[in-house]
């Protein structure tokens, strides 16, 4: 016979403490890409470089999809961060009903 479950609840707490600090690295991340990036057509060669435009556009196509990647990325990242809480959540209200109805009996 098995000596049955045992969930280490500090590990799933420091799990979620490390995922927070991966969300919030994220943001910064985020802004950075949004509002660090941003380049307009003459700092590619204006009206006097033909492939200008070409580039520009390339630019601005890289730039959304790179949002559209972090923006992945982060919901995947708190859908985790979401399950392993309330994964923690579960196995902590089992523990001390566990304890309770043993405490109950003694």
């Amino acid at each position: 016979m098995g000596d049955g479950y045992q969930v280490d609840l500090s590990y799933l707490q420091d799990t979620l403490k490390k995922l927070q600090g991966v969300v919030d690295g994220m943001d910064t991340t985020c802004g950075v890409a949004n509002y660090q990036t941003n380049l307009n057509r003459s700092q590619f060669g204006g009206d006097a470089f033909v492939e200008a435009g070409t580039l520009y556009s390339a630019h601005d196509n890289m730039k959304t999809q790179l949002n559209g990647m972090i923006s992945t990325l982060q919901q995947m990242i708190q859908e985790f961060k979401d399950k392993t809480g309330h994964t923690h959540d579960q196995y902590a209200g089992t523990d001390n009903a566990v304890k309770y109805t043993f405490s109950k009996g003694a």
